[in-house]
C-alpha cells in the first residue's frame, strides 16, 4: 500500500497525559475524520510489525474529503526513537498536534498513570521512578520533540496546544485544528470532551488488570470497540475500575532527592522556554493567543 495512502492527515502525536484523549475525542465527533477503531494504534512505533493491512483495517475505506486521525503518543516517546521519522515518511504532509502540559505535572501524572492503572512501573514514589529510568522526564523534554517535529514536518505543520486551551477552550483548539485541515468545528466538541478526560483509576483486582491488557492486544478489539462504540468502552471500564488513592503533588515532590528537584527545574525551563518560542510564532502567523495560556508565560 502507497505511503500516501496509508499515513494519516491529522496526528495527535503527544505528549502523554496532557489532554490528548480529550482532544482526539472531541475531533472524533466531526463527520469527516476518521478517528479509526481504536485511539492510539502505535503504528509507527510499538505496532509497525502488525503490518499496513492492520493498520488499514482500523480506519472506514478512503473517500474524498474524509480525513484520517492517529492520535498515538508513543511517538514522541523515547522508547521509540525512529517513530516520528516512520509516521514522516508515510505521512509527510499531516498536520501534527502536539498537546503539551506544564513538564513536571504532566511526568508525575504519566507515573500515577502507569503506576496505578497499567500496573507497569514497580516505582512506589514518584522519586524512585525518576531514579530508575528518565522515562518522564524524556517525554516531558519539549525542546527535544519540538525539534524533531519541526525539522520533520516543517513549523506550519506543527500545531502546539497548550493543555489549559484543552481543559478550558476546548472550542477554540477544535476550530483550529478544523480550519487549518480545511473543514469546519464540529459542534459536540466541548461535550465528547469531558466524558473522555482520562483520569487515572486502577482496575479492582489483577484478574481484571490482565483481561483488559489481553483485551486490548486481542485482534478482536478494534471491532468490538468499533461495534460498542468509545462511549460504551468507557463505561464498561468504569464497571471494572476505581479511584485510586494518589499523593498530592507535595507528597509525590517530598520523595525526589534535591538534585532530582534541580533536575525537574532545569527541564521546566528548558521545555517552557522551547513551548513559549513555537508558541510565539505560531500565535503570530495563525492569529492566535494562545502564548499567554502556556505554563511558561510567567518563566
Amino acid at each position: 500500500m502507497a505511503a500516501s495512502k496509508l499515513g494519516p492527515d491529522l496526528v495527535i502525536a503527544g505528549a502523554a497525559r496532557s489532554g490528548t484523549s480529550a482532544l482526539a475525542a472531541q475531533l472524533s465527533s466531526h463527520p469527516d475524520i476518521d478517528a479509526g477503531s481504536i485511539k492510539e494504534s502505535n503504528y509507527f512505533s510499538r505496532d509497525l510489525g502488525r503490518g499496513p493491512g492492520w493498520y488499514d483495517g482500523l480506519y472506514r475505506d478512503r473517500r474524498a474529503g474524509l480525513l484520517r486521525m492517529d492520535a498515538s503518543t508513543s511517538y514522541t516517546s523515547a522508547g521509540y526513537p525512529d517513530g516520528l521519522a516512520r509516521l514522516a515518511a508515510a505521512a509527510p504532509d499531516a498536520l501534527v498536534v502536539y498537546v503539551v502540559r506544564q513538564p513536571t505535572e504532566r511526568a508525575l501524572s504519566h507515573y500515577l498513570f502507569r503506576r496505578h492503572h497499567f500496573r507497569i512501573d514497580d516505582a512506589t514514589d514518584f522519586g524512585s521512578a525518576l531514579a530508575a529510568s528518565s522515562y518522564y522526564l524524556d517525554a516531558s523534554d519539549y525542546a527535544r520533540w519540538l525539534a524533531q517535529l519541526r525539522a520533520l514536518f516543517g513549523e506550519q505543520q506543527v500545531l502546539v496546544v497548550p493543555f489549559e486551551v484543552v481543559t478550558t477552550s476546548p472550542q477554540d483548539a477544535t476550530t483550529q485544528i478544523s480550519s487549518q485541515l480545511g473543514l469546519a468545528a464540529p459542534t459536540a466538541a466541548a461535550q465528547q470532551g469531558r466524558r473522555h478526560r482520562n483520569d487515572v483509576v486502577e482496575y479492582r483486582n489483577a484478574a481484571t488488570q490482565r483481561a483488559a491488557r489481553m483485551l486490548r492486544r486481542s485482534p478482536l478489539y478494534p471491532r468490538l470497540r468499533a461495534t460498542l462504540g468509545a462511549d460504551r468502552v468507557r463505561e464498561a471500564r468504569e464497571l471494572f475500575t476505581r479511584q485510586p488513592r494518589l499523593p498530592s503533588t507535595a507528597e509525590a515532590m517530598a520523595s525526589c532527592t534535591p538534585e532530582q528537584l534541580d533536575r525537574l527545574r532545569r527541564l521546566d525551563e528548558r521545555a517552557g522556554a522551547a513551548v513559549q518560542d513555537h508558541l510565539v510564532g505560531q500565535d503570530a502567523r495563525l492569529g492566535l493567543g494562545w502564548a499567554p495560556k502556556s505554563f511558561a508565560a510567567g518563566a
